[in-house]
């Protein structure tokens, strides 16, 4: 009992609980502030040349020129523009953040529009830190996460004591490793609900309400784990339904060459190569596990770096889970997804 509720506790931390959010140094909000002051300078002394052809000319045309003058209009314009660009500054650095949780890093920013980058990270990217001497003497600094292409995969700019960060993300990231490494228990998933990294398939290709094969609960596993892919990773549990009541794999068997976990691997592998690609599975890991004399299947699939598609019809779909479902994207939809979630 001690030792499922360690698991469970695990799961549920690497799940849920192990994360940092990084907010970009205050020092970054007081250059803006004082960014604003220069330009209202600016902006001032230019309108101190351009004051007597507009003053007698286009102000003269306006409607409440009779109701206002020049100068009223003048001082208080100056002041509220300066103030609604002061306010969005500092909105636009209070809503900005980067998250990193199980082995992703997001760049969340915009204020009325709201814009995400989803980036994979692992153990053997490499995280440098760049500071300038404004930011060694506040300390602050920037970190960019590096895979080995010409650009970083991201930067992490402007952030408070980038050393502490630094620790904590790598901290972060060698969890996530360690424990994805190995397939959780099933006791461990049965014990959670469905959710953006979990969902229960009662079989791979038997249809229990008609009592033979299915090609359409294929496709509905395969949809999932496009969907997996295509998100945060999780897994899918085969054997079990959506009630979590365990189901096993002994009607699947039967309908195999080889009548046994190995068959069943190599029929999911199949499928799998035909649906999604041979390319996405390295990210994808089957583990067997028997509960009460029923063989159930765990798979776990890894975040892509690149977007998945469900080849199915001659036509290819695509996929997303979207809290304890799995969503279809149009074309439209695909292109600002894939903007913000690959790298």
């Amino acid at each position: 009992m001690a030792a499922f509720l360690v698991r469970f506790f695990v799961l549920r931390y690497t799940y849920m609980a192990s994360m940092v959010t990084i907010k970009r140094s205050p020092i970054v909000l007081i250059r803006l502030f004082v960014a604003i002051e220069f330009v209202a300078i600016a902006l001032y002394l230019l309108g101190t040349t351009v004051d007597a052809s507009f003053k007698y000319g286009l102000f003269a045309l306006l409607p409440f020129s009779e109701i206002f003058t020049y100068q009223t209009l003048k001082l208080a314009l100056l002041p509220l523009g300066q103030l609604i660009i002061t306010i969005y500054a500092f909105l636009y650095w209070y809503r900005e953040s980067y998250t990193v949780r199980s082995g992703l890093a997001t760049h969340a920013r915009g204020v009325v529009f709201r814009k995400e980058r989803v980036v994979p990270i692992t153990a053997d990217m490499a995280i440098t830190i760049t500071s300038g001497p404004l930011g060694k003497l506040f300390q602050y600094g920037s970190l960019a996460i590096e895979n080995g292409a010409a650009k970083p995969a991201l930067v992490l700019r402007d952030i408070p004591r980038p050393q502490k960060f630094l620790r904590a993300i790598r901290q972060i990231v060698a969890l996530h490793q360690q424990i994805s490494t190995e397939v959780p228990r099933a006791a461990d998933l049965l014990a959670m609900d469905e959710g953006e990294h979990l969902e229960f398939k009662s079989s791979l290709r038997f249809d229990h309400k008609t009592g033979r094969a299915n090609r359409e609960l294929e496709k509905a596993a395969m949809k999932t784990i496009a969907a997996l892919l295509n998100s945060k990773g999780g897994h899918l549990v085969l054997g079990v339904d959506n009630a979590r009541q365990i189901v096993g794999l002994s009607h699947d068997y039967p309908l195999l060459q080889r009548q046994n976990a190995d068959g069943f691997e190599n029929h999911f592998t199949q499928i799998f190569n035909s649906m999604i690609g041979p390319e996405f599975r390295h990210l994808i890991k089957l583990n067997f596990e028997n509960i009460g004399g029923a063989e159930i299947c765990i798979v776990r699939a890894t975040p892509s770096n690149r977007p998945v598609y469900l080849k199915s019809d001659s036509n290819e779909h695509f996929y997303i889970r979207t809290g304890n479902t799995t969503t279809y994207l149009k074309l439209s939809e695909i292109e600002a997804y894939s903007r913000t979630r690959f790298i």
